[in-house]
Parts: structure tokens; C-alpha cells; sequence
């Protein structure tokens, strides 16, 4: 009898301990649940729907799930997204199930720029496109009629969403200082960048922020005092590139090149875009016909080799000048210094070269 109030309590305690057990092994996940919990999650985050949505079929009655002590990793094995292959590390399996959507939802649309664009410039309907979206990300756009003509104030990049905090609130432009003939290259120098009235500057005035875009020119005739359209800029620029295949140390001449037109987006500041002020440069790598050619494919072409005789001319022309032949003991390019030695004399001295076989006098 006194042993009785100790068996009740051992009874008691073991009780507990088997419920306790017992809700463990309700709660704890089946080896396929476990596949399906993560299964859904991956699913979800590459198709951008909520993982609730996902759901497994039900797998061949001949396949159990063999439980899983690692982790899973998954992947698509065919082109449909329909089957997903799932791969446990350890114990290393794998088993094919079919996963469905307890719902299709329908996908937002949004507008994105369909390339980099620059602060201040004015949208143009080629400049966006619509991208469908899991979710819309907060003051973007459904439509891409709001956003033409609307300046941009920050640089957007490909593919981000237009949002309305991107937008110029007012209404900026540039005029035209002097006339342009359409061709003309734009300069700092020949426009002035103004604050207008809304809708005083047309449906779409153009607008640089900071600098002019290396190659931009007119594609029409603009008078000065003119209020500069988007659609008044050329869309592709021109770059000079070779007229014929080009070898390296080829001294440039005019002949040998040419103007084409070049995306604006390929473009940067390293090209070149007028053919003047290319007297005396050659080039440093061969260069193959309709290339564009870059400032970093030119060097100071040699205009003296060592042991040429040069022309050196003294004075100042025309009230005095006295031209001599000296040997070049250097080799040089246009307007480096060299040393220079007078045949007769022997006297050595420096300098200048001012084009092919000419120096000048220190």
C-alpha cells in the first residue's frame, strides 16, 4: 500500500512522456512532405508565384520517397517547366515528379526601358517596352503613353521599370545659339540649355543634362534661337571608319577614310567623328575595311628616321629665313624634339619636327 502513491506517479510520468512522443510524430513531416515543402518553395521563386499555389502530383504508386538526411536541390531537365527533377545529397537519389498551379495568374504588365537612358532625356515610345511582372513595383507604369514626351531626371538602366519619381516635374530644353545644317555635329559651344513653360517647347524638347553624347548631330536644319526636338537629333551617329583594309604604321590621309553611321549606344569617346585633324597620325594595329577607328588606334605618325637628312629652317619668313640640310641622329614623330648634327661643321643641336623630313630650330 505505501508503494501505491509511487506507481501512480511512474504511471503519471509515463503517460506524459508517450503523449509527448505521440504529438512528435503526428507533427513530424512524412518524407514526402518534406519534398513537397521544399519542392514548392523553389518552384515558386522561379516561376514568382507564392509557394501555396504549387502543388506535387500525387507520384507512381511503385515510387516511395526515400526520406532525405541532407538537403534537396532541384532543376528543370526538359524545355516545359512541366517535370522537375529532384536530387537528395544524402543519401544520394533522385526522383521525376510533375508539378500544376492550384490557380493561373494572370501577369502584371509594366513599362521598362528597353535601353540605358540618359538624365534629362525625353522618352520616345521606341525607348520602352512592357515586361510582365510577378508584382508591380510601386509608381511604375501599366501603359506607355503617360511616359512619352517625359523627361527623365536620373539615369535609367535596360529593362528597369519607369517609375514616377524618375519623371522631371517641369519642363527643360535646349536652344540653339547658332544655326545647324543637318549633318553638324553639336557643341557646347553652339547651345544653351533653358527652363520652359509646360507644353512652350512642343511634345518632346530635347534636353542635356550635362554633356553632349560623343558624335551627336542634327538631323535637320535648326535656326538659332530654335527649341531642339528629341526627333530633331539623329538617331544612329556617324564615326569615321576605314575605306579599305589598313595596315599598321599606314599614315592617315583622307582618302583612306570614310563616314558611317553607328548605333548611338555603340558609341563612346574614343571614336572619332570628324576627318580633319588627322594629318600626321598613323595607325598602331591593322585595321579592316568599314571599321570604325578609335583615338587609341592612333599615334604620332614618324615623320624622321635616324640618319635621314631633314630641312631645318632659320628666321622668320619672310623678312628672314635660311634653310639647311642636317642629319637626323634620332628617329621622331610630329612635333617631338630630336637631335640634329650639321654635316659640315660636325655641331650637333636639337630639333623640332614639323612634318615629314621638316624641322625647326629650338
Amino acid at each position: 500500500m505505501n508503494n501505491q502513491p509511487y506507481l501512480v506517479r511512474v504511471l503519471f510520468r509515463l503517460l506524459l512522456a508517450l503523449a509527448f512522443l505521440g504529438s512528435q510524430v503526428v507533427l513530424a513531416a512524412t518524407p514526402q512532405e518534406a519534398l513537397e515543402a521544399a519542392l514548392a518553395n523553389w518552384v515558386a521563386a522561379q516561376s514568382g508565384v507564392a509557394a501555396e499555389q504549387v502543388k506535387m502530383a500525387a507520384p507512381d504508386p511503385r515510387v516511395q520517397v526515400q526520406p532525405c538526411g541532407g538537403s534537396f536541390s532541384f532543376d528543370y531537365p526538359f524545355v516545359n517547366k512541366e517535370n522537375v527533377r529532384a536530387r537528395c545529397n544524402k543519401p544520394a537519389w533522385q526522383i521525376f515528379v510533375k508539378v500544376g498551379y492550384t490557380q493561373q495568374q494572370q501577369p502584371l504588365e509594366i513599362v521598362v526601358t528597353n535601353r540605358d537612358i540618359a538624365p534629362g532625356m525625353a522618352l520616345k515610345d521606341s525607348d520602352l517596352e512592357m515586361k510582365a511582372v510577378a508584382s508591380a513595383t510601386a509608381g511604375s507604369f501599366n501603359e506607355k503613353a503617360p511616359l512619352v514626351g517625359r523627361q527623365v531626371k536620373r539615369p535609367l538602366a535596360k529593362g528597369q521599370p519607369v517609375v514616377v519619381h524618375d519623371l522631371e516635374k517641369g519642363q527643360k530644353a535646349v536652344r540653339a545659339k547658332l544655326a545647324f545644317k543637318a549633318g553638324d555635329l553639336m557643341t557646347e559651344s553652339a547651345i544653351e540649355r533653358v527652363d520652359l513653360a509646360p507644353g512652350a517647347g512642343g511634345n518632346s524638347p530635347a534636353w542635356i543634362a550635362t554633356e553632349i553624347a560623343p558624335g551627336t548631330r542634327v538631323n535637320k536644319n535648326i535656326a538659332a534661337g530654335q527649341i531642339i526636338q528629341t526627333t530633331d537629333i539623329a538617331e544612329n551617329r556617324l564615326v569615321v571608319v576605314a575605306s579599305s583594309n589598313l595596315g599598321a604604321g599606314q599614315l592617315l590621309k583622307p582618302e583612306l577614310l570614310k563616314l558611317e553611321r553607328l548605333d548611338a549606344e555603340k558609341i563612346n569617346r574614343t571614336h572619332l567623328f570628324d576627318l580633319s585633324g588627322l594629318d600626321g597620325s598613323e595607325l598602331m594595329r591593322p585595321i579592316r575595311a568599314g571599321e570604325a577607328i578609335r583615338t587609341s588606334d592612333l599615334r604620332p605618325a614618324l615623320m624622321v628616321k635616324k640618319g635621314d637628312l631633314v630641312t631645318i629652317i632659320i628666321g622668320r619668313p619672310p623678312e628672314f629665313m635660311i634653310s639647311v640640310r642636317v642629319e637626323a641622329l634620332q628617329d621622331g614623330r610630329l612635333h617631338e624634339q630630336i637631335k640634329l648634327r650639321n654635316t659640315e661643321s660636325g655641331y650637333v643641336f636639337s630639333g623640332i619636327i614639323t612634318g615629314k623630313g621638316a624641322v625647326k630650330g629650338v
